[in-house]
């Protein structure tokens, strides 16, 4: 019958409630003179009382709103210094649990229990989530929800780069706690997420996780080697192959392969065979560390996003791990978690469109060098030629 039952006559009652009903029957009787004044009134002037009636009628009716007042007022009693939405949820949850095992007798009761506890939940929700698929129990549980989703999808080893450039949210949901608790955590501070300049001069962030958060927790990832330096030392140690006649390794293969907008191996073979292999190493190393810095990002933001949208989508087509089992998978129970990393997925995918723009606008600024350096080239060649040319004469 709702929170607070149906207010039909001087108190409130709800059905199938004993201890209502006795409180109603003394209430009526306690109102003896009333029930008099009114059966005086209908003899007297049915007309009357009729209209009295209709009008307790319609008070009743506006009172009778309350049958859903577990549902509209829900939001009255914030728990665990969550957000309105979040406490509706979990006072709703623990009501509907509350009157399930027999803790209390109605949603009321059990609001009552509640606000009598500081506004804490008063019953354990973990079996919300007993009967959910591995999809949300892999992520959400306790520790970095960042760290969880990653996991799942191969790429820990970005976990710190990916926390330093977007956030993380951590979620707390140890044996003493009856709801879970999330805690925000920020971006580092003093990095450019809008290109490729951190990933090119060896500046890229890590942050590591500690709750609370502090801003001695975000440092420089590895030793500070750019994909500059990382460039210019893989196309010395491949042109120093070429010339002995020895096999590439495979991280050698790869990073030629990876080189997509140069053919890199066929200028150092050019290079090493003309005897200018530091020139063409020179001349391109810039570019084909943009190229690798680029991917590099787009890697990351690639692997954050399915990361992210693989969770949120396991958590909202959630259904249940095991048919026999009496639990409901609830993840409404997991809605500020989840809200926090659809929050994190769109920041990835603004930045992965600001970036690629960056990456297009310095991939033409390259090129435009590299060709206007190769037309000064060309025009030294040229005259040298016609120098060598007037000598002969």
């Amino acid at each position: 019958a709702g929170c607070g039952g149906i207010d039909m006559f001087l108190g409130g009652m709800s059905f199938l409630d004993p201890e209502y009903l006795v409180q109603k029957l003394e209430s009526i009787l306690q109102a003896a003179p009333a029930v008099a004044f009114q059966y005086l009134l209908e003899t007297l002037d049915e007309k009357m009382g009729n209209i009295i009636s209709k009008m307790e009628a319609a008070t009743n009716y506006l009172n009778s709103i309350q049958v859903n007042d577990c549902r509209l007022a829900n939001r009255m009693v914030q728990i665990a210094k969550g957000d309105d939405n979040m406490s509706g949820i979990i006072e709703e949850m623990t009501g509907y649990k509350s009157i399930k095992e027999g803790y209390a007798k109605s949603y009321q009761q059990s609001r009552e229990k509640i606000q009598a506890n500081q506004n804490n939940p008063t019953e354990d929700l973990r079996d919300a989530l007993a009967n959910c698929p591995r999809e949300v129990t892999d992520i959400f549980r306790t520790g970095s929800l960042l760290a969880h989703a990653a996991a799942r999808v191969g790429a820990s080893e970005w976990t710190g780069v990916m926390r330093a450039r977007v956030g993380d949210v951590y979620m707390r949901w140890d044996a003493t706690d009856k709801v879970p608790l999330f805690s925000a955590i920020p971006a580092c501070p003093r990095q450019e997420t809008e290109g490729v300049e951190d990933f090119l001069t060896g500046r890229v962030q890590r942050r590591a996780l500690n709750i609370p958060p502090t801003g001695a927790d975000c440092g420089v990832d590895g030793p500070g080697r750019g994909a500059l330096i990382l460039a210019r030392e893989r196309m010395q140690a491949i042109a120093t192959k070429i010339r002995t006649r020895a096999a590439l390794t495979a991280e050698e293969r790869q990073f030629v392969a990876n080189v997509k907008t140069l053919p890199i191996y066929r200028m150092l073979e050019w290079g090493v065979r003309e005897g200018v292999e530091d020139s063409v190493i020179g001349d391109t190393d810039e570019l084909v560390a943009l190229t690798l810095a680029y991917q590099m990002l787009n890697d990351l933001t690639r692997s954050l996003d399915f990361a992210l949208s693989n969770a949120e989508r396991g958590t909202t087509a959630a259904g249940a791990a095991d048919a026999g089992n009496s639990n409901i998978c609830q993840t409404r129970i997991l809605t500020k978690g989840i809200e926090q990393l659809q929050g994190l997925r769109e920041e990835v995918l603004r930045q992965r469109a600001q970036m690629r723009q960056s990456y297009m606008a310095a991939l033409n600024q390259a090129n435009l060098s590299a060709n206007y350096a190769g037309l000064v080239r060309q025009r030294d060649r040229d005259a040298r030629d016609a120098a060598g040319a007037a000598a002969n004469r």
